[in-house]
């Protein structure tokens, strides 16, 4: 099960006074204090890492790697020396970047973290230099609705890929593979997969790989997960968009179910009482290639703890979703099925909606183009008739994919084929709608304003 955090506790105190000095009733009431969380129910464990393997360094031996931290005196940044073009305006377009590229509700960091996010910006040049020209191609495109660069953006890029060409060209080992250069890289393969110029992300990522390899591969990073997990996003990110095989942590895939308990097999989202309104996907799920079935209830795992997190606002272990979030989308990367199997759709519709989750930003998206090429490709067959995926596969099938692939020119034939499915379904109200996608995989608070106004304006357009 994924580890939810609670909020802390706020710790009572006992006050004695001239009227209330009941030394029973106080030596009662500590005994009561300590004794509840002996008397809580522990979380489950959390599941070894799938990212690093079975990687046996003990506790101790990890800890006499790791520089110690001194406690913190002043501001978290008082003691770095900030660039000197660095003033208020352009640290106000840095923040406004840093909150549209904000993880989900359901995944909040903590303000350190938030500040840490800016440590390697104002201690390293060409950190600060990309970092400016992201921000300003931001501020250009989602802002000012631009739909160019402007020249003052173009200026930073231009420094932030002078440095690190000298870096790489000087041969000093330190500066050219360390953790700020890897950000760099990474940064750039994000840029050039948003701007579409896949073939500048597939080079820059090989490149990234022979750096990773020189610093002893993927698994050296195991004591920066940060660091790990945004080098294994460009990756997906990459193949994503262009087909090509991940370069990292292909070779030996673990198959079997990441945080799903093994009692627990197809979870459905409804509550007992309501299963008898809705179809049973049990025959489906089972119909399907087991290692596709596994990675199923893991997203049903996921998407059942994301929704009590945000229902009982706590926040989901940041390192456990990062593991999560790796683990699913490389077991379906490397899953290969024909084209048009029941196997292949259901494959591309779980990666559409795992990258929609775990993928995107709160306030910037982007569209992998390969697979929304084969998305669309199987959704378009779909609308010919299927006899084989339920009427309630297909419906989220639909909506999975117009929130996740889809645009408007795809409504000439979209949206005739989704009134067609609601009106075999004889739903007749968004209520009906939802209750059916929880009981297939569903995230409450990403997926219901999108998923809301397609099915009404469907059912309007219809009637």
């Amino acid at each position: 099960m994924l580890a939810l955090t609670p909020a802390d506790d706020t710790s009572p105190f006992i006050v004695t006074t001239p009227t209330n000095q009941s030394v029973e009733n106080g030596r009662k009431f500590i005994r009561s204090h300590a004794m509840r969380g002996k008397n809580r129910k522990r979380p489950p464990p959390r599941p070894a890492s799938w990212i690093n393997g079975t990687y046996l360094g003990s506790e101790s031996s990890l800890k006499e790697n790791q520089l110690s931290v001194p406690a913190r005196v002043g501001h978290e940044f008082s003691c770095i020396a900030c660039p000197p073009e660095l003033s208020p305006a352009l640290l106000d377009i840095i923040w406004k970047f840093r909150r549209a590229t904000s993880l989900p509700e359901f995944s909040l960091t903590s303000d350190r973290a938030k500040n840490s996010w800016l440590e390697p910006i104002v201690s390293d040049v060409a950190c600060f230099h990309f970092t400016l020209f992201i921000a300003k191609t931001y501020q250009d495109f989602q802002i000012q609705g631009q739909k160019e660069s402007s020249q003052s953006a173009l200026i930073h890029f231009i420094k932030a890929l002078g440095i690190l060409q000298q870096r790489l060209a000087s041969g000093e080992d330190e500066a050219s593979i360390c953790d700020s250069t890897i950000l760099v890289i990474v940064g750039l393969i994000t840029a050039a997969i948003s701007l579409g110029d896949f073939d500048a992300a597939s080079k820059h990522m090989k490149g990234l790989h022979q750096i990773v390899a020189l610093r002893g591969g993927i698994l050296a990073f195991r004591l920066n997960k940060k660091l790990q997990a945004k080098i294994l996003r460009a990756d997906l990110a990459v193949a994503l968009s262009t087909g090509y095989k991940p370069l990292f942590l292909s070779d030996s895939i673990s198959w079997g179910s990441y945080i799903a308990p093994k009692r627990r097999l197809f979870n459905s989202g409804v509550s007992t009482r309501d299963q008898n309104s809705v179809w049973d996907i049990k025959p489906f799920l089972s119909g399907l290639d087991e290692r596709l079935r596994l990675t199923w209830d893991d997203l049903s795992e996921f998407t059942r703890a994301a929704n009590i997190a945000t229902q009982c606002k706590r926040t989901i272990d940041e390192d456990l979703y990062q593991e999560v979030m790796i683990s699913i989308h490389y077991r379906l990367v490397n899953l290969c099925f024909d084209a048009g199997t029941m196997d292949e759709v259901i494959r591309l519709a779980l990666l559409a909606f795992a990258s929609n989750i775990f993928l995107q930003w709160c306030d910037v998206r982007t569209r992998y183009q390969n697979l929304t090429e084969y998305l669309r490709t199987a959704l378009f067959l779909l609308n010919e008739g299927s006899d084989v995926i339920p009427a309630q596969i297909v419906l989220w099938l639909y909506i999975i994919g117009r929130i996740s692939v889809l645009d408007e020119a795809d409504q000439v034939w979209f949206r005739p084929a989704l009134a067609t499915v609601l009106q075999s379904m004889k739903l007749k109200s968004w209520d009906e709608v939802r209750l059916l996608l929880k009981s297939i995989l569903w995230i409450d608070v990403l997926l219901d304003p999108p998923a809301k106004q397609m099915v009404t304006s469907t059912m309007a357009w219809d009637s």
